[in-house]
Protein backbone atom coordinates (compact mmCIF):
# COMPACT_ATOMS: atom_id res chain seq x y z
CA UNK A 1 0.00 0.00 0.00
CA UNK A 2 1.74 3.57 -1.01
CA UNK A 3 1.60 5.89 1.48
CA UNK A 4 1.76 9.44 0.72
CA UNK A 5 2.06 12.82 2.52
CA UNK A 6 -0.96 15.21 3.21
CA UNK A 7 0.69 18.29 2.38
CA UNK A 8 -2.64 20.72 3.14
CA UNK A 9 -6.32 20.10 4.13
CA UNK A 10 -8.35 18.28 1.80
CA UNK A 11 -9.75 20.70 -1.10
CA UNK A 12 -13.11 20.70 0.88
CA UNK A 13 -11.65 22.38 3.62
CA UNK A 14 -11.97 26.35 4.66
CA UNK A 15 -8.53 27.52 3.99
CA UNK A 16 -8.97 29.91 6.70
CA UNK A 17 -7.93 26.99 9.02
CA UNK A 18 -4.85 26.18 7.29
CA UNK A 19 -2.21 24.60 10.01
CA UNK A 20 0.39 27.10 11.10
CA UNK A 21 4.06 25.90 10.60
CA UNK A 22 4.57 23.70 13.51
CA UNK A 23 8.28 23.28 15.74
CA UNK A 24 8.42 20.82 18.62
CA UNK A 25 9.86 22.19 21.42
CA UNK A 26 12.27 20.71 24.07
CA UNK A 27 9.65 20.15 26.40
CA UNK A 28 7.01 18.57 24.08
CA UNK A 29 9.72 15.88 23.39
CA UNK A 30 10.30 15.12 27.20
CA UNK A 31 6.87 14.37 27.23
CA UNK A 32 7.01 12.47 24.41
CA UNK A 33 9.45 9.80 25.03
CA UNK A 34 7.64 9.53 28.84
CA UNK A 35 4.50 8.74 26.74
CA UNK A 36 6.32 6.18 24.42
CA UNK A 37 8.38 4.27 27.11
CA UNK A 38 6.97 0.75 27.66
CA UNK A 39 7.04 0.50 31.13
CA UNK A 40 5.05 4.36 31.66
CA UNK A 41 3.05 3.96 28.87
CA UNK A 42 0.22 2.40 30.04
CA UNK A 43 -0.25 3.56 33.51
CA UNK A 44 0.13 7.09 32.04
CA UNK A 45 -2.88 6.49 29.75
CA UNK A 46 -4.66 4.98 32.23
CA UNK A 47 -4.28 8.13 34.32
CA UNK A 48 -4.88 10.37 31.41
CA UNK A 49 -8.25 8.81 30.35
CA UNK A 50 -9.26 9.05 33.73
CA UNK A 51 -8.96 12.17 33.73
CA UNK A 52 -10.81 12.97 30.92
CA UNK A 53 -13.61 11.09 32.09
CA UNK A 54 -13.76 12.62 35.25
CA UNK A 55 -13.76 16.38 33.36
CA UNK A 56 -16.42 15.65 31.27
CA UNK A 57 -18.45 13.92 33.50
CA UNK A 58 -21.83 12.71 32.34
CA UNK A 59 -22.36 15.43 29.45
CA UNK A 60 -21.45 13.62 26.81
CA UNK A 61 -19.12 15.88 24.65
CA UNK A 62 -16.32 13.42 24.57
CA UNK A 63 -18.69 10.10 24.71
CA UNK A 64 -16.85 8.95 21.70
CA UNK A 65 -12.89 10.33 21.61
CA UNK A 66 -11.52 9.03 18.03
CA UNK A 67 -10.41 11.60 15.54
CA UNK A 68 -13.75 10.73 13.19
CA UNK A 69 -14.05 9.91 9.51
CA UNK A 70 -15.68 12.24 7.06
CA UNK A 71 -14.98 10.64 3.17
CA UNK A 72 -15.17 13.12 0.53
CA UNK A 73 -17.93 14.79 -1.07
CA UNK A 74 -19.68 11.97 -2.97
CA UNK A 75 -17.46 9.21 -1.12
CA UNK A 76 -19.13 5.81 0.03
CA UNK A 77 -22.63 7.14 1.67
CA UNK A 78 -22.66 6.21 5.92
CA UNK A 79 -26.33 5.98 7.77
CA UNK A 80 -28.50 8.39 8.39
CA UNK A 81 -28.33 9.12 12.32
CA UNK A 82 -30.28 9.88 15.03
CA UNK A 83 -31.03 13.90 15.82
CA UNK A 84 -29.09 13.33 19.49
CA UNK A 85 -26.01 11.79 17.22
CA UNK A 86 -25.27 14.48 14.48
CA UNK A 87 -23.24 16.37 17.12
CA UNK A 88 -20.68 12.90 16.84
CA UNK A 89 -21.45 12.00 13.37
CA UNK A 90 -17.89 12.12 12.31
CA UNK A 91 -16.65 9.64 15.12
CA UNK A 92 -19.89 7.73 14.72
CA UNK A 93 -18.90 7.05 11.00
CA UNK A 94 -15.57 6.01 12.34
CA UNK A 95 -17.19 2.91 13.90
CA UNK A 96 -19.19 2.51 10.75
CA UNK A 97 -16.47 2.67 8.47
CA UNK A 98 -14.45 0.35 10.24
CA UNK A 99 -17.13 -2.48 10.62
CA UNK A 100 -19.09 -1.48 7.18
CA UNK A 101 -22.77 -1.64 6.99
CA UNK A 102 -24.69 -4.02 9.87
CA UNK A 103 -21.76 -6.99 9.07
CA UNK A 104 -22.54 -7.57 12.77
CA UNK A 105 -26.18 -8.62 12.56
CA UNK A 106 -26.32 -11.43 15.13
CA UNK A 107 -23.10 -11.53 16.49
CA UNK A 108 -21.18 -11.12 19.72
CA UNK A 109 -19.07 -8.79 19.60
CA UNK A 110 -16.17 -7.45 21.78
CA UNK A 111 -14.42 -3.79 21.85
CA UNK A 112 -11.15 -3.67 23.26
CA UNK A 113 -10.75 0.04 24.81
CA UNK A 114 -14.42 0.99 24.63
CA UNK A 115 -13.78 4.27 26.49
CA UNK A 116 -16.66 6.23 27.95
CA UNK A 117 -19.03 3.59 25.78
CA UNK A 118 -20.49 5.68 22.74
CA UNK A 119 -19.14 3.96 20.18
CA UNK A 120 -20.19 0.65 21.34
CA UNK A 121 -23.73 2.20 22.07
CA UNK A 122 -23.05 3.34 18.26
CA UNK A 123 -22.40 -0.25 17.01
CA UNK A 124 -25.49 -1.35 19.25
CA UNK A 125 -27.68 1.01 17.71
CA UNK A 126 -26.05 1.12 13.80
CA UNK A 127 -24.64 -2.49 13.00
CA UNK A 128 -26.77 -4.63 15.51
CA UNK A 129 -24.94 -7.38 17.11
CA UNK A 130 -26.59 -9.70 18.99
CA UNK A 131 -24.29 -8.90 22.48
CA UNK A 132 -21.75 -5.99 22.94
CA UNK A 133 -19.37 -6.32 25.58
CA UNK A 134 -16.97 -3.25 26.14
CA UNK A 135 -13.75 -3.66 27.67
CA UNK A 136 -11.32 -0.75 29.04
CA UNK A 137 -8.37 -0.02 31.03
CA UNK A 138 -10.41 3.05 32.90
CA UNK A 139 -12.63 2.22 35.42
CA UNK A 140 -13.59 5.74 35.55
CA UNK A 141 -14.82 5.43 31.90
CA UNK A 142 -16.39 1.84 32.45
CA UNK A 143 -18.24 3.29 35.31
CA UNK A 144 -19.51 6.32 33.57
CA UNK A 145 -20.14 4.01 30.17
CA UNK A 146 -22.69 1.63 32.29
CA UNK A 147 -24.46 4.94 33.44
CA UNK A 148 -24.86 6.12 30.24
CA UNK A 149 -25.75 3.32 28.15
CA UNK A 150 -28.09 0.66 29.03
CA UNK A 151 -29.44 -1.41 26.04
CA UNK A 152 -30.17 -5.22 26.15
CA UNK A 153 -26.95 -6.99 25.35
CA UNK A 154 -24.66 -4.08 26.00
CA UNK A 155 -22.14 -4.65 28.69
CA UNK A 156 -18.99 -2.83 30.17
CA UNK A 157 -15.95 -3.97 32.41
CA UNK A 158 -12.54 -3.11 33.14
CA UNK A 159 -9.87 -5.15 32.03
CA UNK A 160 -6.67 -5.06 29.78
CA UNK A 161 -6.10 -5.21 26.44
CA UNK A 162 -2.90 -7.76 26.62
CA UNK A 163 -4.61 -9.98 29.23
CA UNK A 164 -8.19 -10.20 28.10
CA UNK A 165 -10.52 -11.51 30.77
CA UNK A 166 -12.56 -14.06 28.60
CA UNK A 167 -12.29 -17.52 27.40
CA UNK A 168 -10.27 -18.94 24.51
CA UNK A 169 -13.61 -18.37 21.64
CA UNK A 170 -15.82 -15.97 23.12
CA UNK A 171 -16.70 -13.66 20.34
CA UNK A 172 -17.79 -13.76 16.42
CA UNK A 173 -15.94 -10.09 16.32
CA UNK A 174 -14.01 -8.01 17.47
CA UNK A 175 -13.30 -4.31 17.18
CA UNK A 176 -10.38 -2.27 18.14
CA UNK A 177 -11.07 1.94 17.37
CA UNK A 178 -7.84 4.22 17.98
CA UNK A 179 -6.37 2.62 21.27
CA UNK A 180 -3.95 0.33 20.43
CA UNK A 181 -1.18 2.60 19.94
CA UNK A 182 -1.43 3.46 24.00
CA UNK A 183 -0.50 -0.41 24.79
CA UNK A 184 3.35 -1.65 25.03
CA UNK A 185 2.82 -5.16 23.65
CA UNK A 186 1.34 -4.90 20.51
CA UNK A 187 1.75 -8.42 19.73
CA UNK A 188 0.62 -9.40 22.73
CA UNK A 189 -2.84 -7.70 22.23
CA UNK A 190 -3.08 -9.54 18.67
CA UNK A 191 -2.57 -12.38 20.08
CA UNK A 192 -5.09 -12.36 22.60
CA UNK A 193 -7.87 -11.16 20.34
CA UNK A 194 -7.22 -13.73 18.24
CA UNK A 195 -7.54 -16.20 20.73
CA UNK A 196 -10.53 -14.93 22.10
CA UNK A 197 -12.41 -14.99 18.82
CA UNK A 198 -14.08 -17.79 17.33
CA UNK A 199 -12.81 -19.88 14.07
CA UNK A 200 -13.62 -17.64 11.11
CA UNK A 201 -13.86 -14.74 13.39
CA UNK A 202 -12.98 -11.00 12.05
CA UNK A 203 -11.33 -8.27 14.16
CA UNK A 204 -12.15 -4.77 12.47
CA UNK A 205 -9.07 -2.53 13.76
CA UNK A 206 -8.23 1.09 13.29
CA UNK A 207 -5.71 3.36 14.42
CA UNK A 208 -2.66 5.16 13.57
CA UNK A 209 1.06 5.48 14.32
CA UNK A 210 4.45 7.99 13.36
CA UNK A 211 5.99 6.87 10.44
CA UNK A 212 8.94 5.66 11.91
CA UNK A 213 6.75 3.34 14.41
CA UNK A 214 4.86 2.33 11.43
CA UNK A 215 6.92 -0.83 10.15
CA UNK A 216 6.99 -2.09 13.57
CA UNK A 217 3.42 -1.66 13.61
CA UNK A 218 2.91 -3.22 10.21
CA UNK A 219 5.09 -6.21 11.23
CA UNK A 220 3.10 -6.59 14.17
CA UNK A 221 0.02 -7.11 12.44
CA UNK A 222 1.69 -9.02 9.08
CA UNK A 223 3.38 -11.66 11.49
CA UNK A 224 0.14 -12.12 13.63
CA UNK A 225 -1.93 -15.33 14.05
CA UNK A 226 -4.37 -13.31 11.61
CA UNK A 227 -5.10 -12.93 7.98
CA UNK A 228 -5.36 -9.41 6.57
CA UNK A 229 -8.13 -9.46 4.29
CA UNK A 230 -7.95 -5.68 4.10
CA UNK A 231 -5.46 -2.89 4.77
CA UNK A 232 -6.64 1.08 3.63
CA UNK A 233 -5.05 4.26 4.20
CA UNK A 234 -7.64 6.57 5.49
CA UNK A 235 -5.23 9.75 6.80
CA UNK A 236 -6.83 11.92 4.13
CA UNK A 237 -10.42 11.36 5.95
CA UNK A 238 -9.50 11.66 9.43
CA UNK A 239 -7.60 15.10 8.55
CA UNK A 240 -11.26 15.94 6.91
CA UNK A 241 -13.04 15.27 10.25
CA UNK A 242 -10.00 16.63 12.22
CA UNK A 243 -10.81 20.13 10.46
CA UNK A 244 -14.30 20.12 10.36
CA UNK A 245 -14.71 18.91 13.94
CA UNK A 246 -11.52 21.62 15.42
CA UNK A 247 -13.90 23.99 16.42
CA UNK A 248 -16.21 22.05 18.54
CA UNK A 249 -13.38 21.19 20.73
CA UNK A 250 -11.70 24.26 21.28
CA UNK A 251 -15.20 25.25 22.90
CA UNK A 252 -15.40 22.36 24.92
CA UNK A 253 -11.78 23.13 25.89
CA UNK A 254 -12.45 26.85 26.94
CA UNK A 255 -15.58 25.37 28.96
CA UNK A 256 -14.40 22.92 30.48
CA UNK A 257 -10.41 22.35 30.80
CA UNK A 258 -7.92 24.38 32.74
CA UNK A 259 -6.06 27.00 31.20
CA UNK A 260 -2.45 25.37 31.83
CA UNK A 261 -3.76 22.13 30.34
CA UNK A 262 -4.70 23.58 27.28
CA UNK A 263 -2.17 22.45 25.15
CA UNK A 264 -1.94 19.08 26.06
CA UNK A 265 -5.76 18.48 25.49
CA UNK A 266 -5.38 20.35 21.68
CA UNK A 267 -2.54 17.48 20.88
CA UNK A 268 -4.58 14.78 22.61
CA UNK A 269 -8.04 15.77 20.66
CA UNK A 270 -5.53 17.06 17.19
CA UNK A 271 -6.99 20.35 17.06
CA UNK A 272 -5.70 21.96 13.71
CA UNK A 273 -2.77 23.97 14.76
CA UNK A 274 -1.75 20.99 17.03
CA UNK A 275 1.13 18.96 16.65
CA UNK A 276 -0.50 15.70 16.22
CA UNK A 277 -2.86 17.55 13.17
CA UNK A 278 -0.20 18.91 11.39
CA UNK A 279 1.73 15.20 11.92
CA UNK A 280 -1.08 13.99 9.92
CA UNK A 281 -1.04 17.00 6.88
CA UNK A 282 2.75 16.64 6.54
CA UNK A 283 2.77 12.51 6.15
CA UNK A 284 4.85 12.44 9.96
CA UNK A 285 1.41 10.08 10.93
CA UNK A 286 -0.07 7.72 9.07
CA UNK A 287 -4.23 6.32 10.21
CA UNK A 288 -5.49 2.71 9.03
CA UNK A 289 -7.92 0.42 8.56
CA UNK A 290 -7.42 -3.29 8.86
CA UNK A 291 -9.99 -5.79 8.18
CA UNK A 292 -8.31 -9.19 10.10
CA UNK A 293 -9.91 -12.34 10.14
CA UNK A 294 -8.69 -15.52 12.40
CA UNK A 295 -9.29 -18.79 9.56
Amino acid sequence: MKRRPHESPPQDIPSSQACPEWKETLPQKFLRHVFDAPLLRKPIWKFWYNFAARVDGRAGHLKLMNFGYAPEEGGKLLPDLEPADEPHRNTIQMYVHAVGRKPLDGLDVLEVGCGRGGGAFSLMKYARPRTLTGLDLSPKAVHLARKAYALPGLSFLQGDAENLPFPDSSFDAAVNVESSHCYPNIRRFLAEVFRVLRPGGRFYYVDFRRIADLPEWEGAVSESDFQVLEKEDITADVVRALTRDSARKEDLMRARIPRFLHPAFRKFVCTVGSENYQSFIEGRRYYYRYLLVKD
